[in-house]
């Protein structure tokens, strides 16, 4: 099968990452730091699908601010390129994901917005392990760690 863009924007992430990415069946798995990430291609055409593993499951008890949060960030995938979240509900993992294709698929750009789809798997992961651990954005008003729903001119505005 042929990948096209595909091919030039993951050379393009190799380089950027320092590794090389070794695909099985259309799917890479990396790490990054602490977190796995899969990259996977998607159909005959030119289209990536980046997860991130963030959480084993949600908190015993996630306060209401959270649970809207992870709702709003549903909203990713109506854009093409920007994160969404979802539960597995055999394992109860908790994963980022955002589909790339097209303009958004464009091996010098790739690389950056990998980057910042890494960022915020890592602070999707930060805040699941705060409100594990006992804070809840809902005891200071959410806005050290507050969600907003994905801007469609770019992911970097979100803030999880």
């Amino acid at each position: 099968m042929t990948h096209g863009v595909s091919e030039a924007a993951l050379a393009a992430l190799s380089a950027s990452l320092g590794l090389p990415l070794a695909f099985d069946d259309d799917t890479c798995s990396v790490m990054i730091g602490d977190q796995p990430f899969s990259i996977r291609r998607d159909g005959p055409g030119d289209r990536l699908v980046v997860s991130a593993l963030v959480a084993d499951d949600l908190p015993d008890a996630p306060s209401r601010k959270l649970v809207e949060d992870l709702l709003n960030l549903g909203f990713g995938l109506m854009h093409d390129g920007l994160p969404a979240v979802a539960r597995d509900p055999e394992t109860g993992f908790i994963a980022a994901f955002a589909i790339f294709a097209g303009d958004r698929l464009i091996a010098p750009e790739f690389p950056d917005a990998f980057e910042k789809f890494a960022a915020f798997a890592q602070r999707l992961t930060d805040r699941l392990d705060a409100e594990r651990s006992g804070y809840s954005a809902d005891s200071d008003g959410g806005d050290a760690h507050a969600a907003s729903a994905a801007d469609p001119a770019g992911f970097d505005i979100i803030h999880v």
